[in-house]
């Protein structure tokens, strides 16, 4: 089937699809928020008025679908309470290659709501966060190339499930301008979109997860995590961090009933912000150490008990260390959110428990690059992932694996303040050695309710 065609059957999709999934998704069975929820976006005037209203904006230049709800969002705003939803339809599949030649429609509702305490009528310098996500439909992760999942967001709540669940829900107190200390569940994807907000979190920018983030870095966390953490600040931007987290996923639970029970994830960042040229940019190192049991991956630590079978072997703790180097080459000095920059990523892990040796990428972004279309965005990145030798050898009796590696790229037209379409296109190496390059093709729409 040719890509021309695949792109115009995935926006009919898409645009006959909207409406019914609306009238699925039930009022109250989701949350969501800004995606950073250090940012306050000061409100409209609130007049009192109740009358519908945009702000003074019609519905194209509105910056949420909803509006301002007669005055309601402003009035909350006012009082410490800010609301922000996103509904995003993707329709993606295996053009040619990968495990099964496929397409699929699914759907993802993030809701935040973020609560500033001391206009809410608490007390200065508390904040809460909460982050609720919904999954309906499917997915292409596992028809494309195993151990590089073409599509981040539908992985959370859970891969493969039709779930609403609270992944992340933290309560912050502030100690001064540049010290902050948070306790809750940590939804991981949006703590590494606080430290890059250009990577989107797989709604508005790269939509495989190993385009933006190291898979070397994954073990030893989890997509979402209690615990605790204190965070420096400079000049609005996490400069670093260091936090203790549960090695338990909590996406779909409490998770406090075996809190710390199988150990504890110590997790550091720091951040050395630099000037070129007047452009920003930085370096970061971001180390993770796990006190966690894990499956070896070495083939000598598994045994065979008669009577039992096969037993796999166990290794306590695990580490990874991962390097980011971040550089502007364009900011608009009027509007710096219209900017273009390079985010580039190298990571090394101690290989046994973890698969992933060593990963990495380099991507270039770009965002309001265009006066004519100040809205839109596109990326282009290149991604490889070097998996243990133990674990490629660990699964040559069954599969013969190799390094996958590929390259992705994504269009973000802004056709309203409150509406995006993307159209994706990745081309992957798969792990398995019998599966041909993966061509996948995607298309995603994302609505600002």
């Amino acid at each position: 089937m040719e890509v021309g065609s695949l792109l115009l059957r995935a926006l009919a999709v898409l645009l006959l699809g909207a409406p019914l999934i609306a009238l699925e998704a039930r009022a109250g069975d989701d949350w969501f928020a800004d995606e950073d929820p250090w940012v306050t976006i000061e409100p409209c005037a609130f007049d009192g008025s109740g009358a519908g209203t945009f702000c003074g904006a019609d519905l194209c230049t509105s910056p949420n679908l909803t509006g301002d709800w007669g005055g309601l969002r402003t009035g909350l705003g006012a009082h410490g309470i800010g609301y922000d939803a996103r509904f995003t339809q993707f329709y993606q599949g295996v053009a040619h290659g990968g495990r099964q030649e496929i397409f699929r429609y699914g759907t993802k509702v993030d809701q935040f709501i973020n609560v500033d305490g001391e206009k809410a009528g608490l007390w200065k310098g508390f904040f809460v966060s909460m982050h609720a996500e919904s999954r309906m439909g499917q997915d292409s992760n596992l028809d494309a190339v195993g151990l590089a999942p073409s599509n981040l967001a539908m992985l959370y709540p859970l891969p493969g499930r039709h779930l609403t669940a609270i992944t992340g829900l933290t309560f912050t107190q502030a100690l001064s301008e540049e010290w902050l200390v948070s306790v809750g569940k940590f939804n991981l994807v949006d703590m590494f979109n606080q430290l890059y907000p250009q990577t989107g979190r797989g709604i508005d920018g790269f939509m495989n997860i190993s385009s933006f983030v190291p898979l070397s870095s994954a073990l030893g966390t989890n997509l979402s995590i209690n615990g605790a953490g204190i965070t420096k600040l400079h000049e609005g931007q996490v400069q670093g961090s260091l936090s203790v987290l549960d090695t338990h996923n909590s996406s779909t639970t409490v998770g406090l009933s075996k809190l710390y029970d199988s150990g504890a994830a110590m997790v550091g960042y720091w951040r050395i912000f630099t000037d070129s040229g007047g452009l920003p940019g930085s370096h970061a190192l971001l180390g993770v150490y796990s006190t966690g049991t894990f499956t070896s991956v070495d083939a000598t630590n598994w045994y065979f008990i008669p009577d039992v079978g096969i037993v796999a072997g166990k290794e306590s703790g695990t580490w990874n260390l991962a390097y980011f180097n971040e550089q502007k080459v364009w900011v608009d000095a009027n509007n710096p959110k219209r900017n273009i920059g390079f985010l580039s990523a190298l990571g090394v892990s101690d290989g046994n428990p973890n698969p992933f040796q060593w990963s990495g990428f380099t991507s270039l972004q770009a965002a309001g690059f265009s006066d004519r279309r100040p809205l839109d965005s596109f990326g282009v990145g290149f991604f490889y992932t070097g998996l243990s030798r133990d674990f490629v050898d660990l699964a040559s009796p069954l599969i013969a694996l190799q390094d996958p590696y590929g390259c992705e790229l994504y269009y973000n037209a802004g056709l309203t303040p409150w509406f995006n379409l993307t159209a994706d296109l990745q081309l992957v190496n798969p792990a398995e050695t019998a599966n041909d390059t993966a061509v996948v093709v995607g298309l995603r729409g994302s609505l600002r309710l």
